[in-house]
């Protein structure tokens, strides 16, 4: 696995398990022809000259942070002429960049637990099921659902949120509607193998009426434990990548901590290439790191922000104008399919805000993420929201400080 550096040149190259160079298509992979007698003709020679040439792949990964609902959330996408919810507008304008990737990637920090047991944010979060719609009409491929707020509703709305994901052709990555015979989630992206893992460092003390074993068969929970044996088990299927969101450190706070530093180190050790963070609400700084022995190289994001949320000036205070803002991390993949190799080529973002708003300035709110850079200049938006995004994009730059 090798990351390139600023200058488009590889840098030093860490073993991920590799495909074979015997691949399925070693007819073309080697530069020797199967039925050729051996007998130098120009034919033979240019096929061998074609066949020696690498075929690449390219992907790409796109990964956000939390998605919330908040009640006032839940109440802006409330329809009354059909007593229901559409919460596909929040995601109208970033539709477009999440279906641009290969495979899109966020965290689901909510549950759908169902009517009965009411629709609730903060503290204990129940969502209604169009939640899901949304979320699948956003463009996203697979949801990590381990988080401090999986066991709001309980087991019940554990297993529940599992199911309804599923059922929209989801693939869901932490937490499980029954002992899981695996921890990780193999995608084949184009030919190229991801494996996804979730872990959340905390459930709000949810956790305290289910026993040691009955969390393990429903959450994937942070520890070194846990970690070796689930991406143990994932090397054992041959990804290209592997990439694992971590759900850690203390919300609100600009810099990671010495828990997620200390974390980020093991999973590069244990030979985790992209080591996505949430959970701070905020953005923290991303950075390649080293493992221990020098043999290979991570990246990690110690945190995407909040990708949707309620929490913002008008609502929690001035100190806190840094969680209205959000970035897709994405993340430029290319395989040689005859050596197995795979390379990160590029990682780029695409800084977001979380615009509120209503005709009369008063509940119910419309939400909606905006690509901070395409609505800058924007006419139709006042120019106290313009300032805003401004002010977003510079806060976004300096603290993944990635230039």
């Amino acid at each position: 696995f090798t990351f390139l550096n600023d200058d488009g040149e590889p840098g030093e190259e860490v073993a991920v398990d590799e495909e074979s160079e015997n691949s399925e298509n070693d007819g073309g992979t080697n530069g020797d022809d199967p039925e050729s007698d051996g007998s130098d003709d120009s034919g033979s020679e240019a096929d061998g000259e074609a066949a020696s040439e690498s075929e690449t792949t390219e992907i790409t990964i796109s990964t956000v942070g939390d998605i919330m609902a908040h009640d006032e959330q839940y109440w802006g996408a409330y329809v009354e002429e059909t007593d229901s919810y559409d919460f596909k507008p929040v995601f109208e304008h970033v539709k477009p960049y999440l279906e641009e990737a290969d495979l899109a990637i966020g965290n689901f920090e909510t549950t759908v637990a169902g009517e009965d047991r009411g629709y609730t944010g903060y503290p204990l979060f129940n969502t209604p099921d169009e939640i899901v719609e949304g979320v699948d009409y956003a463009g996203f491929d697979a949801l990590v659902t381990a988080n401090n707020h999986s066991l709001d509703m309980g087991a019940q709305g554990v297993e529940r949120t599992v199911q309804m994901l599923e059922e929209a052709d989801m693939d869901v990555v932490g937490t499980y509607e029954e002992a899981p015979e695996q921890r990780h989630v193999i995608k084949d992206v184009e030919g190229v193998k991801v494996a996804l893992l979730a872990f959340t460092e905390s459930m709000n003390g949810m956790d305290g009426p289910y026993s040691d074993e009955e969390i393990y068969n429903m959450i994937d929970v942070m520890s070194e434990e846990n970690l070796t044996e689930a991406i143990d088990a994932a090397k054992e299927d041959d990804p290209d990548i592997i990439l694992t969101y971590m759900h850690w450190g203390s919300e609100y706070v600009e810099e990671p901590g010495d828990s997620q530093k200390h974390y980020a180190q093991f999973l590069a050790d244990q030979g985790v290439d992209l080591i996505i963070g949430s959970h701070p609400h905020v953005l923290q700084r991303g950075e390649n790191i080293e493992s221990s022995d020098g043999g290979h190289e991570a990246f990690v994001a110690y945190s995407l922000g909040n990708f949707v949320s309620n929490q913002r000036l008008e609502t929690i205070g001035e100190d806190f104008q840094p969680n209205e803002d959000g970035v897709i991390m994405n993340f430029d993949i290319e395989k040689d399919t005859a050596s197995g190799e795979t390379t990160v080529t590029d990682i780029h973002y695409t800084p977001t805000w979380v615009y509120r708003h209503s005709e009369t300035d008063e509940r119910p709110f419309d939400y909606e993420i905006l690509p901070v850079e395409d609505f800058q200049d924007d006419e139709n938006l006042p120019d106290s929201i313009l300032e805003r995004l401004d002010r977003s994009l510079e806060r976004t730059n300096s603290r993944l400080n990635m230039e």
